[in-house]
Formats: structure tokens, C-alpha cells, sequence
């Protein structure tokens, strides 16, 4: 029976203590070393248990309004979320990136070969729609300038 009328009294007393805070600021709700329920504008010290009560002033509605509260394992859930999301970004990005290195080598090779045929040979042979043709000196000096492109754009060393 006097836990019941200690439970009453805290909650009357955190619905003043929520009553006379700012209308934008949370009221934290967490316990104390000995038990004693505390409410504060400040969060409770590092590793302490808490629920967050968001207020809302409004003629319709209460002003402490409680369908935000969290409790402490609610909470840890949330962050133990949180950081399998972030892992599982870290984990794309590195693969991603892993990805591009690997095409920007290939992309590297293909650019060297390109223009290693085309300046150690003066007659160039392609296949253009399904026929095999020579390339004239112009389409051929114009293919020598991308293939430098090329190689300056994907092979870091430039070379």
C-alpha cells in the first residue's frame, strides 16, 4: 500500500514538475543510486536508465505527453539498431569502394593496351557493325588522344 501511494505521489509530483517546464524541452524521468524516482530538464548521468517525457502545449492536448517514453532497454535496442545500421553502411561503402578500385583497374588496363596498339602501330584495324575496316590517320590520332585521357583518368600513376 505505500508503494501505491509512493507511486501516486511521484506521478503527481513529476506532472507539476512537467507543468512548470519549458514547453519545448524534454523532461527526463530515470532513478537514482537508492531507488528514488527523479525527474529533470538535464539527462540523468552516463549509464543511468531513463525515459524521455516530450511535451506538447496545446488547447487540445495535455502538456506532458507521454507516447514518446523510452525505457532504458527500449533505448539500448534503439542504439544496438543504430549501430548495425551504420555496420552494415561501413560494409557497403567498403565494398563499393573495393568495387571502383577494381573497375578503375580494369578501366586502367584497357586504356594502356588501347594506346600501346595504337602508338606501336600505324595501320589500326576495328570492327564497326559487324565489318572490319582500317582506321584513316585522323580517327587513328584522335583515338591516340582519348587513349592518353584514358590512361591520366583511370590509372593513378598516369602512366
Amino acid at each position: 500500500m505505500a508503494k501505491i501511494k509512493c507511486i501516486v505521489l511521484t506521478a503527481i509530483l513529476g506532472l507539476g514538475i512537467s507543468a512548470m517546464a519549458s514547453a519545448n524541452q524534454p523532461i527526463y524521468k530515470w532513478k537514482d543510486d537508492k531507488g528514488n524516482i527523479k525527474y529533470t530538464q538535464t539527462k540523468p548521468p552516463h549509464g543511468v536508465s531513463y525515459e524521455t517525457i516530450n511535451q506538447r502545449v496545446s488547447d487540445s492536448k495535455p502538456i506532458s505527453e507521454r507516447g514518446n517514453e523510452q525505457s532504458a532497454e527500449s533505448t539500448n535496442n534503439m542504439t544496438d539498431a543504430q549501430d548495425e545500421v551504420i555496420a552494415r553502411q561501413e560494409a557497403q561503402k567498403k565494398s563499393i569502394e573495393a568495387q571502383n578500385k577494381e573497375i578503375a583497374r580494369k578501366n586502367c588496363t584497357i586504356a594502356k593496351n588501347n594506346l600501346e596498339v595504337l602508338q606501336s602501330r600505324t595501320r589500326v584495324q576495328i570492327e564497326e557493325n559487324g565489318e572490319r575496316r582500317m582506321l584513316t590517320d585522323t580517327e587513328r590520332e584522335e583515338r591516340l588522344k582519348q587513349a592518353r585521357e584514358n590512361v591520366k583518368k583511370y590509372c593513378e600513376d598516369g602512366k
